[in-house]
């Protein structure tokens, strides 16, 4: 995983930077989850779901709790999927949802 600083965020787009400096603008949304990450916490997410060249990657993803039914059954925490949101030092572990 990829860990991501939140440098910038308008309602759903966020601004990241990972730690060699590169930045990525996305159009992300998290289900249930009571805070909404905010500038200065981190994401961990898989290189995969930042490649324009993997068959799943997008600009928008929507994440929701590891045993949410509009994800994958049966997930574990390795999963290309999952990311982790780190909210002050308080680590939510979150599986992506489709549909």
């Amino acid at each position: 995983m990829i860990k991501m600083e939140i440098v910038k965020k308008d309602n759903y787009i966020y601004e990241l930077k990972d730690e060699k400096e590169n930045k990525y603008t996305l159009n992300l949304d998290f289900c249930d989850i009571e805070e909404s990450p905010k500038v200065g916490d981190y994401i961990y997410i898989s290189a995969e779901l930042l490649n324009p060249k993997y068959a799943g990657y997008s600009t928008s993803y929507t994440f929701g709790k590891l045993e949410n039914k509009y994800g994958k059954e049966n997930i574990s925490i390795n999963d290309i999927d999952v990311i982790k949101v780190v909210i002050n030092n308080l680590e939510i572990y979150q599986k992506r949802l489709y549909g």
